[in-house]
């Protein structure tokens, strides 16, 4: 009696989640507090957040008891709930958006969420996993509470990049991820019809948050941390062309209507374009077929440098959600910029070619910490590959060069935060690797044309 009354009151609270969810967006403190972090914690400071007595803590507990009552001994329990889909996917949305914003003020550990206590890791982990992990015999499904729960993962997994601590999250997590043939059979899955959402459109979550967000969130997550063999099962597993035509359809459909997620007919808000570049630049390490596959074909180059565009990034700019502002503009930016640059920072070892690293300010562009940045020393026949196909891919650079232009012009402004040093160290390099006839028409093109208007 005493559980149904509580599930009851946790039911019934249901709208208060979203209520929490719109005032984490409006306030960058509600996440800390909700946390049960103190108010003056700086930035860079790591604590255990989270812990019992948060409210936090209940989300989870919440959670917890919306996973025990599928057991059928308890049937009857579960029909006292209004719905608990519903509860769960309020509760996974919350829980992505905490993240989210802790990431967008700087808070970079999952262990803000998670407490420093192993068990609790695992155990507030294992149950979002819960929520998206399909039995043996289940369909698999795109329902929005299990995207909202593979969104929820992804979202705090996010927070481990850049970490100053050291965690045993990453290990954690990935026995909890999908397989990349699950992972690709979600994106390429249709919405369920008479879901949860009801009669809108059902490639969204909420207005921040697309249906395949979260999805493409844990690919990135099992590609970083699963070594080589997450990379082939994926590139086995056609995701990179998958990904690809993703992108090339999320593009297309902003591009005339603008981000309006009552229209997303592709399920990927600014955060899900971002992990899904990111992802495809960790496929490109997984031999020079996939690389030839994915940056020595124009149309592909195009609809990823298309991301960057001026079109593209005042939309990401004027988005008010997760992933918009100047911080999206800017992430937007460096995940492009990780894809198009793999092949110099590939090579970049080769003999008689300049270091990608001499540049002081080259993080930004050369990110030498990209999966590029491995291929020389794990793979000299791929960085033998690459470098022979330099000039065709230099080729395509210049088909769609308004772009890498656009890019150009876009690192004198602030709010992407390059200078102009690094914008030409990286034409540098392009220029170090093709015959005169391209390089001067790249210095006709690209370089001076740009370089021109700030003179």
């Amino acid at each position: 009696m005493v559980a149904l009354h509580i599930g009851a009151i946790k039911c019934a609270h249901f709208k208060m989640l979203q209520i929490l969810s719109r005032c984490c967006l409006h306030n960058a403190m509600v996440p800390g507090v909700l946390c049960g972090l103190p108010s003056s914690l700086p930035v860079t400071t790591v604590v255990s957040g989270g812990g019992d007595k948060t409210i936090l803590s209940e989300i989870f507990a919440i959670l917890s008891w919306c996973t025990s009552n599928k057991d059928p001994e308890t049937s009857n329990l579960k029909s006292k709930l209004a719905n608990s889909s519903t509860v769960v996917l309020n509760s996974c949305l919350l829980l992505a958006i905490i993240a989210q914003c802790l990431k967008s003020t700087g808070r970079n550990s999952a262990l803000f969420m998670l407490t420093s206590s192993p068990k609790n890791q695992l155990s507030r982990l294992s149950i979002i996993g819960h929520q998206f992990s399909p039995d043996d015999k289940m369909k698999i499904s795109l329902e929005p509470h299990c995207a909202s729960a593979m969104l929820a993962l992804a979202s705090i997994l996010s927070l481990e990049s850049g970490a100053s601590v050291e965690s045993s999250i990453s290990e954690i997590a990935v026995p909890l991820i999908p397989r990349s043939a699950t992972l690709c059979e979600h994106l390429k899955i249709s919405p369920v019809e008479g879901n949860e959402l009801g009669p809108r459109n059902m490639n969204v979550l909420s207005y921040w948050h697309g249906l395949r967000d979260g999805c493409v969130g844990l690919l990135e997550s099992r590609l970083k941390w699963g070594g080589p063999l997450a990379v082939k099962q994926s590139c086995a597993s056609g995701m990179p062309l998958l990904l690809i035509d993703l992108l090339s359809n999320n593009r297309s459909i902003t591009s005339h209507q603008g981000i309006d997620s009552t229209k997303d007919q592709v399920g990927l808000s600014p955060i899900g374009v971002v992990w899904a570049v990111s992802s495809i630049c960790h496929c490109l390490s997984g031999g020079a077929s996939i690389f030839r596959q994915i940056l020595l074909r124009s149309e592909h180059v195009k609809d990823i440098s298309e991301l960057i565009s001026d079109v593209h990034l005042k939309l990401v700019k004027s988005w008010s959600g997760p992933g918009g502002g100047k911080d999206g503009v800017r992430d937007a930016v460096n995940a492009v910029i990780d894809i198009l640059a793999f092949p110099f920072v590939a090579v970049q070892n080769t003999p008689g070619l300049p270091s990608a690293t001499a540049s002081v300010n080259s993080g930004f562009l050369l990110n030498m910490g990209s999966p590029g940045g491995k291929i020389f020393i794990e793979d000299k026949d791929m960085a033998k590959a690459i470098e022979e196909d330099m000039g065709k891919y230099l080729k395509i650079l210049l088909e769609v060069r308004s772009s890498v232009c656009f890019f150009l012009h876009s690192s004198f402004r602030s709010e992407v935060k390059m200078g102009p040093f690094n914008a030409c160290f990286f034409f540098y390099h392009v220029m170090m690797k093709v015959d005169s006839t391209i390089r001067r028409t790249l210095k006709t093109c690209c370089f001076l044309k740009v370089l021109s208007k700030f003179a």
